[in-house]
């Protein structure tokens, strides 16, 4: 618990005139206040003991291109209404005015 002398002392550095009862009332209140940092810094430590989650991810491998269009390719140009060389044409549905 923060002592009185503390708390005047703390009030003449920020030239304050505190009375007696704002006294016992800022200290109950930076007690409480220094004992709930003290809480986070104790939660903060258990936190950081605790071993760390992580992702466990297959590893990416490269596949060859062949192998996922085994010639689709050339159906899916054909079969595309509008295209232009290799690209595919869309219809526009974003205007510059959204």
């Amino acid at each position: 618990m923060i002592s009185k002398e503390e708390i005047q002392n703390l009030s003449q550095l920020a030239r304050l005139e505190l009375k007696e009862e704002e006294i016992t009332s800022l200290q109950k209140d930076l007690s409480d206040i220094l004992n709930y940092v003290g809480q986070i810094k104790s939660s903060e430590k258990a936190a950081d003991s605790a071993p760390a989650s992580r992702n466990v991810l297959r590893r990416d491998e490269p596949h060859a291109q062949e192998s996922l269009l085994a010639g689709k390719r050339e159906a899916i140009l054909e079969a595309f209404p509008k295209r232009e060389n290799d690209y595919l044409l869309v219809r526009k549905i974003i205007s510059k005015d959204e």
